[in-house]
């Protein structure tokens, strides 16, 4: 009778203490606050775009205006992997000649 009575006594302890502790435990710590921070300005004079295996896909710079007298004026050229223009805007709408 002790056994079965222990046994009883436990079991009821385990369901009791269970059930308190979801409505006494206080509130769980978080380490870090959930409030995300947007960034407001990122500086860089380029950005690489890379592929799985990290190879370069692309390119984005900043290149001088060809036209401009003073060398002032820039645009901005997204250029493949080997290094061709592919894409730019800003500047001139005329293009230099190239042998590429």
């Amino acid at each position: 009778m002790n056994n079965k009575c222990s046994i009883a006594l436990s079991l009821f302890a385990g369901i009791l203490g269970g059930a308190l502790t979801r409505y006494i435990a206080p509130a769980p710590v978080l380490a870090q606050n959930n409030q995300s921070t947007a960034t407001k300005e990122i500086r860089a004079q380029s950005v690489t775009l890379v592929d799985g295996m990290n190879q370069t896909v692309g390119t984005f710079t900043v290149a001088p205006e060809w036209q401009s007298a003073d060398g002032s004026g820039s645009r901005i050229v997204l250029r493949d992997s080997r290094g061709r223009e592919i894409w730019s805007a800003g500047g001139s709408s005329f293009r230099q000649l190239t042998d590429r």
